[in-house]
């Protein structure tokens, strides 16, 4: 500080943590598997095995266990891609430009106006497209891997969202959907 014409001195006594508000997109998960599938049960909506049967994930727990093995492996929160999986596809019934089939979770190049969306062959694969999608938004770190999102180098700053709040207005034109994803954190880390 300058106090009485002249700098004051300082020492390391004087600095002090500041916690920044947000939940980091990036980092070790917090959720388990088990979490996973309690919270989807709660939603009282159907798992469509039907359509994600063919897609290497027959049932709830394997798709969940894809959710975890995908997000760790870009060092991406699980808790995280599965909230954003939840909210995107309404608990995997869809609606909209997005079909179940297309296992694009988060809506990767749905732009609204026709425009046609970007499509994977199986569950890992969209689920891993997705946590890379969210990596280009939350760090500056390369994939792990062979790249699987087609939109990863369209995001613009790299980094520009560390958090999951940061993400409103970038992934989503809502202003509130960062705060909706930490809602539904929430609720999943409490079960």
């Amino acid at each position: 500080a300058y106090v009485d014409g002249k700098w004051s001195a300082y020492s390391e006594a004087d600095f002090v943590e500041a916690n920044l508000p947000g939940y980091f997109i990036m980092g070790s998960s917090n959720a388990t598997v088990t979490q996973m599938i309690s919270l989807f049960q709660t939603s009282g909506k159907s798992y469509p095995s039907n359509v994600y049967s063919s897609k290497g994930a027959p049932t709830l727990e394997s798709f969940c266990q894809t959710v975890y093995d995908q997000a760790q492996a870009e060092g991406v929160r699980a808790e995280v891609l599965f909230a954003q999986v939840m909210w995107e596809t309404g608990w995997l019934q869809f609606g909209g430009d997005v079909k179940p089939e297309q296992c694009n979770f988060g809506g990767l190049g749905a732009t609204g106006n026709g425009e046609p969306v970007n499509s994977f062959p199986s569950v890992a694969i969209g689920l891993r497209a997705q946590a890379q999608h969210l990596k280009a938004y939350a760090s500056l770190e390369p994939v792990n891997g062979e790249l699987y999102d087609p939109r990863f180098y369209y995001v613009n700053p790299r980094g520009c969202a560390p958090c999951v709040e940061d993400l409103s207005g970038k992934w989503a034109a809502d202003k509130n959907y960062g705060v909706s994803l930490v809602k539904l954190i929430e609720r999943l880390l409490s079960i």
